[in-house]
């Protein structure tokens, strides 16, 4: 099984964390303003307006777990990460049934390759809120990465039901099923990725890699299937171009492409030569070798 592309997404002594954070001083009031203010700067990456608005909520009041997490996925942001796991600890001791903190742990946990953590941190969140899209997203990919199939193919179908238009869950669907061999399902998750985002580079390359792995593709024969995982890869490529490095694999799978389709029609011909001679047919081709995908 190659490689695959999968996708994730981020969506105590209080005294202590308010002079570590440089809260301003107490000022009566809603923070829920101030908090939903900080969102709206995070979503637009202005990590430091982000930081600022929340500290404001925090300064209205100093356990309002919301404004905590935004500002901790501010700090994450800006790759300050024992500072947004020190806020999340914080905010954990106040609300620990809150799911964001979890899912947050989780990707901090990946930047230091800590997948069994990070994994752990995934499902929590999942299990204090089950409806969380983002949170069995990130637990697909996870499983992915394990090949643990089974639970990737449960945790991305709970994605896509939770969130059927995001297309990165999608994407991770097609990979589960793809890994358990059921590729036409796989076929049309990877597919139902790319109508939603058109210029989804990792759903044509997964795409690419599922019509080279495949053993059949329904309705196509060997070159035609081949000659489908050329497009498709080209297409990665193709919107991928500013990102490639240099070890990318999309050209030596297509390489691997042509070369199988080089040798079916060798086949072919051969077994035209042998029927106009009356000689016993060749063969069939023997079924290809499994890949993977992104």
């Amino acid at each position: 099984m190659r490689a695959v592309l999968v996708a994730t997404m981020l969506t105590c002594a209080l005294p202590a964390f308010a002079a570590q954070t440089q809260l301003p001083a107490e000022t009566k009031g809603d923070p829920k303003p101030d908090t939903l203010a900080a969102e709206n700067f995070l979503k637009r990456q202005r990590y430091e307006d982000a930081i600022r608005q929340s500290k404001l909520a925090l300064g209205r009041d100093e356990r309002y777990v919301p404004a905590m997490v935004v500002l901790a996925k501010a700090y994450y942001y800006e790759r300050k990460y024992e500072l947004a796991t020190s806020i999340i600890d914080i905010a954990k001791s106040i609300d620990p049934n809150n799911a964001e903190c979890y899912n947050l742990l989780g990707f901090i946990a990946l930047t230091r390759d800590d997948r069994i953590s990070a994994t752990a941190a995934f499902r929590k969140a999942t299990e204090l809120d089950p409806r969380y899209g983002n949170a069995w997203d990130n637990l697909a990919a996870q499983y992915l990465y394990g090949k643990n199939y089974d639970g990737a193919l449960e945790a991305a179908q709970k994605a896509t039901q939770l969130l059927p238009v995001f297309s990165k869950a999608w994407n991770n669907l097609g990979s589960a099923y793809r890994g358990k061999q059921e590729y036409p399902q796989a076929e049309t998750a990877y597919k139902r990725a790319t109508q939603l985002d058109p210029n989804y580079a990792d759903a044509y390359f997964n795409l690419g890699i599922l019509y080279l792995d495949a053993k059949q593709m329904p309705g196509t024969d060997l070159i035609t299937k081949l000659n489908t995982s050329i497009n498709y890869l080209n297409k990665y490529k193709q919107l991928a171009s500013y990102r490639l490095k240099p070890d990318d694999p999309a050209d030596t799978y297509i390489a691997e492409a042509r070369t199988g389709i080089e040798r079916e029609q060798k086949r072919i011909q051969r077994m035209q030569r042998q029927q106009q001679r009356g000689e016993p047919k060749t063969a069939p081709a023997p079924a290809g070798k499994t890949a993977g995908d992104k």
